[in-house]
């Protein structure tokens, strides 16, 4: 173990025994970073769409958080920590934006079909009156973006889990007293997973189209991807998007070892997979998913005739099923 991680693991033992810290004391303790920075959409210009975040760091992690401009109040009563895929040369997407706005509960057109509405699409999803929010995170995991420089450590399973729970503890103490969910795509998913297979008091994790270790169907996914690096910013309609070198060694090096399917989790689950994924075309990938949850009464696996991004809020009618699932889900758990 580096000594970076074992400074973290450290500092993550001495947040478990202080519950309460005010965002005073996480600054004076140099835990988070506030900076006054631009979030923009993916393939960033000058005219580039600036999206309502702004950057929260948190030093000792390598990594950072990306806090809605809309606050949190007492209509929040829970907290999302949303994990990206990993492999590529960004890894906040903007789709993390647009699902952690809707639960956060921004108001905004749909751009698929510009249609507008005075309500946002979870209150429409929503009993009569009802005010549920969930107060929604973006976060940078190491190897890309605000983590860019991070040891490469961190990308396995020990350092990974070190990192997402420096993140739950730390958003923990920002907003207390409220249960935490924690939501990924692809190598994001597995993150949730495993989070979930570690710790007990998450009130569930919701895993989009996570990798699956076994190597036949692993090596199908890395052989497509290296085949198609120089159109990924086409398949993933995202302008001047590739691989990233070490990220992308991240990915393959780590995620076989990643054996979350032979675990049992400490919290519940939920797996959303698209029958139309083009990074998961192997036959057995659904399948060998489905397994994984029957085997487990903590999980719940749902299958949607989809293409690559469930979070795409362009697809309208996937989207807002999609959004339900994870609603539906998340009152399930806190009733």
């Amino acid at each position: 173990m580096s000594l970076q991680l074992k400074e973290l693991v450290r500092v993550n033992q001495e947040l478990e025994n202080t519950p309460h810290l005010s965002r005073q004391e996480l600054l004076d303790r140099g835990l988070i970073q506030e900076r006054q920075e631009l979030v923009c959409r993916v393939g960033a210009t000058d005219n580039a769409q600036k999206l309502p975040f702004t950057r929260l760091y948190l030093p000792i992690a390598r990594t950072g958080i990306l806090v809605p401009n809309k606050s949190v109040d007492e209509n929040h009563r829970a907290i999302q920590i949303l994990l990206p895929g990993t492999g590529t040369t960004f890894s906040v997407a903007e789709t993390l934006c647009d699902v952690g706005g809707t639960f956060h509960g921004r108001k905004s057109k749909n751009r698929g079909r510009g249609r507008k509405s005075n309500q946002s699409l979870l209150t429409e999803l929503l009993p009569d009156d009802e005010t549920f929010r969930v107060a929604s995170f973006p976060v940078d995991l190491p190897l890309n973006g605000m983590g860019s420089d991070a040891p490469f450590e961190f990308a396995s399973e020990e350092g990974l889990m070190a990192v997402t729970r420096h993140v739950h503890l730390v958003l923990s103490r920002l907003y207390p007293d409220r249960p935490v969910f924690m939501a990924g795509r692809s190598q994001g998913g597995i993150t949730a997973i495993l989070y979930a297979q570690h710790y007990d008091d998450l009130a569930g994790a919701i895993a989009v189209n996570p990798p699956h270790p076994e190597p036949e169907l692993f090596e199908f996914t890395v052989r497509y991807l290296e085949e198609k690096a120089a159109v990924l910013a086409d398949l993933l309609h995202a302008p001047g998007v590739t691989l990233h070198e070490r990220s992308w060694e991240g990915y393959k090096t780590f995620t076989p070892a990643f054996n979350y399917p032979s675990r049992r989790s400490l919290s519940p689950i939920l797996i959303l997979v698209s029958l139309g994924d083009p990074f998961n075309l192997f036959p057995q990938y659904a399948h060998a998913l489905k397994a994984f949850a029957d085997n487990d009464e903590q999980c719940q696996l749902h299958l949607l005739d989809a293409g690559h991004n469930l979070w795409d809020r362009k697809t309208v009618e996937t989207y807002r099923k999609v959004i339900g699932l994870q609603l539906d889900f998340m009152l399930h758990q806190m009733s």
